[in-house]
């Protein structure tokens, strides 16, 4: 199953692509997508969850990903199965980032380009859907990461007022922030990205017989 896409950030392309080098960073902005350790190869173990209905499965793999920081490029190869009727997925993406024209502030152009290979139950799928799938799931990971990557631009620290104290008045500390635990995952909803799916398919209809969008 081959998709082409892309979608923009915030940033510029020299710091979103350190933003993309971290790699917990970005499976966080992947729906359902949690990374456990890593290997001396740099290849990373880790699962995705997917919720059909009330029943939860889990793709469980490995993912090695590769960052050159001067070109803007990266690559993305996993491979991870389920114990559902031998359900296998094999992914290699390549991603570039650009600048945005004329945006302000400043904006990244994320292009991508994949290439899967589904087997077992998820063969059928990849024939029907998979393309509208990809879509619906780059969206959402697309959201995810200007979400996150914003945080980084509301972080950008604000000059100090000079404040009055004596010669010997050490400067007054910030307080300490408490520590966070990471969130859990959130599972991918099979139930809700197939609705977007189908959404997405009746606009094409509707466009296709001159109605324009559907409201």
């Amino acid at each position: 199953m081959h998709f082409e896409g892309e979608f923009r950030v915030p940033g510029r392309p020299e710091d979103v692509i350190h933003r993309f080098a971290d790699v917990q960073r970005m499976a966080s902005c992947m729906p359902g997508a949690a990374l456990d350790t890593q290997d001396e190869d740099g290849a990373w173990h880790g699962g995705l969850l997917v919720t059909f209905g009330p029943k939860k499965i889990k793709f469980k793999g490995k993912v090695l990903v590769f960052t050159d920081l001067a070109a803007y490029t990266g690559t993305v190869n996993g491979r991870g199965a389920a114990d559902m009727r031998a359900a296998r997925v094999e992914v290699k993406l390549k991603y570039s980032l650009h600048a945005a024209p004329n945006a302000t502030p400043p904006e990244t152009v994320v292009a991508l380009v994949s290439d899967a290979e589904l087997t077992g139950v998820l063969a059928d799928f990849a024939r029907t859907g998979g393309q509208a799938f990809a879509k619906v799931l780059m969206e959402e990971f697309s959201r995810r990461a200007q979400a996150e990557f914003s945080k980084d631009l509301a972080a950008i620290p604000v000059p100090e007022q000079t404040a009055t104290r004596g010669p010997d008045q050490p400067a007054a500390s910030p307080p300490a922030m408490p520590a966070q635990r990471p969130p859990e995952p959130t599972a991918i909803s099979a139930t809700g990205l197939l609705w977007a799916v189908l959404k997405d398919k009746m606009a094409g209809w509707f466009r296709f017989l001159g109605f324009g969008r559907p409201r």
